[in-house]
């Protein structure tokens, strides 16, 4: 895929976010597939995992990505991403050295290694956190609140349940933008960030929810993920011959 229309890169503190409209397909597929996540019974909780002050957050297998069209999309932007984060200055070369299965140079492949959804309620909210085990993160929204109470400060209106990146803050009077604020006007956008960058949300008062579809993405070698298939279907052959 080549960057073009439909992707917003945004770095006001180097490290690189990138807003994407997610097409109408997929996002009304998220839709339904996290309703139904939400109403199981059987639903795996993500809860103890995670760093938010939330009651409802659940695994997303892989079998569901794939079933909702969802992870051929997400491995095509994780990989466009990456693609992005490379062609800023010479970093490929510095991956090159720094890691030791990948990317080396362009010869490289997305790889979604966990996926969760997040239903957000009145008073409940994200600590500020990173994420671990992985290169890329992404968070694609949902679902905002029609209506929320109104700040007790009016010069802080706009805060309450938004997704906040914070990076460097004022570290020189140059760094214009400290924080990158998501809101209730990018419902139907994903965004995809490093995943040590630091990131939280608001809580919010008032009826509704709020809710997020999260996922983690490495970023390996073509020769890895060649040895990674070759012991995944090694591994499924012994258990066929096991029973």
């Amino acid at each position: 895929m080549e960057m073009g229309e439909n992707w917003q890169v945004n770095a006001p503190w180097a490290q690189l976010v990138v807003s994407t409209k997610v097409p109408d397909k997929l996002f009304k597929s998220a839709l339904e597939m996290t309703d139904k996540i939400y109403e199981d019974v059987n639903r795996d909780s993500a809860g103890n995992l995670l760093a938010g002050q939330i009651k409802n957050e659940y695994f997303i297998t892989e079998e569901k990505l794939i079933k909702a069209g969802l992870m051929k999309y997400f491995i095509e932007m994780s990989s466009k991403y990456w693609q992005t984060v490379l062609n800023n200055g010479n970093l490929w070369q510095y991956c090159d050295t720094k890691f030791e299965h990948g990317p080396h140079g362009f010869n490289y492949v997305a790889r979604i290694v966990s996926a969760w959804t997040v239903h957000q309620f009145e008073n409940e909210y994200n600590p500020i956190h990173g994420h671990t085990s992985c290169k890329i993160s992404a968070v694609m929204s949902l679902k905002f609140p029609e209506k929320i109470n109104p700040p007790v400060k009016e010069h802080l209106a706009g805060l309450d349940g938004a997704l906040i990146f914070s990076g460097m803050g004022n570290a020189d009077e140059w760094c214009t933008v400290p924080v990158m604020k998501c809101g209730a006007s990018n419902t139907g956008w994903l965004h995809l960030f490093p995943s040590s960058l630091q990131h939280l949300v608001y809580p919010f008062g008032g009826k509704g929810e709020r809710r997020s579809l999260s996922f983690n993405a490495d970023i390996i070698s073509q020769k890895q993920m060649d040895s990674i298939a070759l012991h995944e279907k090694l591994k499924q052959e012994n258990e066929k011959k096991e029973i």
